[in-house]
């Protein structure tokens, strides 16, 4: 039943002072003039409603909204909202309730109640969150962040169910502000076109992991989302790689299935856990059958299935036993490690039958197996500790003939971290660094070192035992690479700030494919199929999968997961920014700009780099989102300075023994190219940001120059001597980063280039941020400065995350993090300090 809804016409504007309240002693109050409006439905007491125990009444009807209020985002003629102003009318007999929705756009964090008439029973939700109504004029409190958010009110009117009276109602409502501030900041709409927010970074659905069918007709996706509470959920799908139309799907699916298609037929496998233990079930899409292949399986780490589809290959680990004494001998560096002692050893399972048997066993593990194209080998690597030469550690190559399990040794070489077979069990296709074999792939002069993270691409002949480089003289570094049955190499590369798909010929010809995404994240192509499908994101668009022929046809989108959470959002322009420098470099970078940018304003800047072996990526979102800072109205300038992958291996070797002394100097002559040619970007209001090494490069920039009015550093290395001796892989990121070097031979490194030593140079505001449980940079990096500093009388924060490593995963902490930094801009660069003091209240 329809009940009349009136609408009294005012127009949308912000109120005029007039409206406002000028007693001094008042706080401003801000009539909210825009509302969508949902129409009027009467309420119907439930069955028994009279009886107790379990009565309900009118009241009760506020402890179930009828809306779902975490994931409802309301329009104009949908679902029955229409728009209304300032004042709604609200006629109806008995109980009825209505919706009220409002887009609320601030420039600035800022603390306002919310003031509702006394005439009816009302709810509120802000972002989904319930807000706490109190008073006979029910007042609650707001805190609004910069940015857009949805104010959702629900009103319930009249008193008696039963009663045929028609009543009428006019509900207003209105925002106190809780600080100095006549609302002109604030305005309402009932249209909502927002900027992206750290949620939809975090909670839109993504997919997770793919897998594509050995004919290339169909891939199998695991999806996962996060719910407004925060709690994930995952999902499995099947579609067709033609138009991506979905064939089938499961809900509620484990958040890794470590989904595989069987080599023959229609079929997927994918595993479930409970209680530690691991099932892997098979699904067969013509019968539509499920059956298990291996059930309740301890330490389970994978699997792959035989060319053949005859059996399948599963790793399972082994826990070291612990000195019942409580005190443990290293037997070598890696044994810092809570777990270098545990062993991963292949069983091999037919299919079906399920008859099992013993692969490997030993004092090593079996690492980064694969089958040969006909199944009758297996080969993976064996990696043991070698703290004479770099880079500390010695990998061997085995095949294993799955006939009579005899082994033998195809390969041995340090510097080798990938290998696959190549057309067949006499060819490997090899990804490596520069000094792999003897530095066939080095395109350096003599005496440069190279940066030994950089992937070159090797086919090697093991009748000959000759290895043949074909990336060379190939800028971008190889980072994955397969055999297809075409003839050709397909490979994942990094090319200066993009991530793509390529191919190469045994001769070394290397052709780039357009995978419709910028940087490419996950992609797949079958042996023999000609399809290739990938996921990826470009700098302003978020996931898409995709697919296009190997023959080089146009990409097209199979599936935009997060289409629905982004259909309102908008962004700000990303464009290239090339510097050049005074010794002829050209540093490359791009430039996020404002979302709502104007020419005529002035806006604060954002300097965010990493300056250590990669490039920052045009990817979307990250844990270092620049769309979200932008979103704030801040220009973000983002360089990659020497030392980066991408860019050649003359480029990428300057990374070598550094720290620094190039990079910072770089960054700051970028920066002053890209005030000089954004005159918009205000050079009084700078801040700069970087974590891991580029928390390290923060460190030391600021003991170089004071150009930046703040500075963020999270997880950066103080010392470089304590980082290479306390981060678990302190050592073997030196053995790249610092080859050759050692505290006790080269102290102009260790001690002069680490910040700790000039912390006295210091005089920017610094925030320093540490996971707690931080096992790749100790948080004693930051703890050191901040002590240094603080005994200095500096301006300098400290927010450790707690029960979070080196990266910060969780959700709500992940949250509670980015708006740590934000507020830390806003305070600093905007001199707002209401959002900091919000998160962190002045000890009384």
């Amino acid at each position: 039943m329809r009940f009349a809804v009136a609408v009294l016409a005012l127009c949308l504007m912000i109120p005029a002072a007039a409206l406002l309240a000028e007693d001094a002693e008042e706080k401003s109050t801000v009539p909210i003039d825009e509302w969508l409006v949902k129409e009027t439905v009467r309420l119907v007491l439930p069955a028994f409603h009279d009886e107790k125990p379990g009565a309900f009444d009118r009241d009760d009807f506020l402890d179930a909204p009828s809306l779902d209020t975490a994931r409802l985002r309301p329009h104009a003629g949908d679902d029955g909202w229409t728009v209304g102003h300032m004042s709604v009318g609200v006629g109806c007999q008995g109980v009825a309730e209505t919706w009220l929705a409002t887009y609320i756009t601030s420039d600035r964090f800022l603390k306002a109640k919310l003031r509702l008439p006394a005439t009816c029973l009302a709810g509120a939700w802000l972002d989904g969150v319930s807000v706490s109504l109190s008073g006979d004029e029910p007042e609650g409190e707001l805190k609004l962040r910069r940015g857009t958010g949805l104010l959702l009110v629900r009103v319930i009117v009249g008193e008696d169910p039963d009663s045929l009276e028609t009543r009428s109602v006019n509900l207003t409502a209105e925002l106190v502000l809780d600080d100095e501030n006549d609302g002109k900041n604030l305005s309402f709409s009932a249209a909502e076109t927002r900027a992206v927010d750290i949620r939809d970074i975090l909670d839109a659905p993504k997919v997770s992991s793919l897998a594509l069918s050995p004919d290339g007709s169909l891939v199998a996706l695991t999806l996962g989302a996060y719910g407004p509470d925060g709690a994930p959920g995952a999902w499995l799908e099947i579609r067709d790689t033609d138009k991506g139309g979905l064939v089938r799907t499961w809900r509620g699916a484990p958040e890794d299935g470590n989904v595989r298609w069987l080599p023959h037929g229609r079929a997927v496998s994918y595993t479930s856990s409970h209680e530690k233990k691991t099932t892997l079930w098979i699904y067969d899409l013509e019968t539509e059958r499920v059956r298990a292949a291996l059930r309740d399986l301890e330490h389970f780490e994978g699997y792959a299935w035989n060319p053949d589809g005859r059996s399948l290959v599963y790793a399972y680990g082994v826990e070291a036993e612990a000195d019942e004494r409580k005190v443990k001998r290293l037997e070598a560096i890696e044994d810092r490690w809570p777990k270098w002692r545990n062993r991963s050893y292949l069983v091999e399972v037919t299919w079906p039958g399920g008859a099992s048997r013993r692969l490997t066993a030993g004092a090593v593990s079996a690492a980064d197996w694969t089958f040969s194209p006909r199944g009758t080998h297996l080969l993976f690597s064996r990696t043991w500790p070698d703290p004479l030469e770099r880079p500390y550690a010695r990998t061997e190559w085995f095949e294993l003939d799955l006939g009579d399990l005899s082994v033998e040794t195809v390969l041995t070489d340090r510097w080798i971290g990938q290998a696959a077979y190549g057309a067949d069990r006499g060819t490997l296709v090899l990804v490596g660094s520069p000094s792999a074999f003897g530095g066939i792939g080095r395109d350096l002069p003599e005496g440069v070192v190279p940066n030994d993270y950089g992937g070159q691409l090797f086919l090697y002949d093991r009748g000959r035992g000759e290895p043949k480089p074909l990336s060379r003289d190939f800028d971008p570094t190889v980072q994955r690479a397969v055999w297809h049955d075409s003839g050709r190499i397909v490979a994942r590369v990094l090319d200066k700030q993009y991530q793509r798909l390529a191919t190469c010929t045994p001769a070394g010809a290397w052709t780039f494919y357009d995978a419709g995404v910028e940087v490419v994240a996950d992609w797949e192509v079958s042996r023999g199929a000609k399809t290739v499908v990938a996921t990826g994101t470009s700098a302003t668009a978020p996931q898409k999968l995709t697919a296009f022929a190997l023959k080089g046809r146009e990409p097209r989108v199979l599936l935009d997961p997060g289409a629905d959470r982004y259909a309102d959002v908008t962004f700000g322009r990303v464009e290239p920014f090339v510097a050049k420098l005074a010794d002829g470099m050209e540093l490359d970078g791009r430039v996020y700009y404002p979302r709502d940018y104007d020419p005529a304003l002035k806006y604060p800047a954002i300097v965010y780099y990493y300056g250590g072996t990669y490039p920052i990526t045009r990817d979307f979102g990250g844990r270092y989102p620049k769309n979200v800072w932008a979103r704030q109205d801040y220009f973000v300038y983002v360089p990659n300075p020497s030392g980066a992958l991408g860019y050649g291996q003359a480029f990428a070797a300057r990374h070598v023994n550094d720290w620094g002394r190039l990079t910072a100097g770089e960054v700051i002559e970028g920066t002053r190219a890209f005030l000089a040619a954004h005159p918009a970007a205000d050079g009084e209001r700078l801040g700069c940001i970087g974590a891991s090494y580029g928390g390290f490069l923060t460190m030391y920039l600021i003991t170089r120059n004071d150009m930046f009015a703040a500075a963020v550093a999270h997880a950066g290395i103080s010392s470089i001597s304590s980082y290479w001796a306390e981060g678990y892989w302190g050592y073997a990121y030196g053995a790249r980063a610092l080859a050759g070097a050692f505290p006790w031979t080269d102290p102009d490194l260790y001690v002069g280039q680490s910040p700790l030593f000039s912390a006295d140079l210091i005089s920017t505001p610094l925030l320093l941020l540490h996971g707690s449980d931080d096992t790749n940079v100790p948080r004693g990096e930051s703890d050191g400065l901040y002590i240094a500093l603080k005994m200095l009388g500096k301006e300098v924060e400290y927010v450790q995350v707690e029960g979070q490593d080196h990266h910060i995963l969780d959700h709500d902490r992940r949250i509670t993090w980015n708006d740590t930094i934000l507020a830390w801009f806003a305070r600093e660069l905007r001199d707002r300090p209401g959002w900091w003091d919000d998160l962190y209240p002045a000890a009384e």
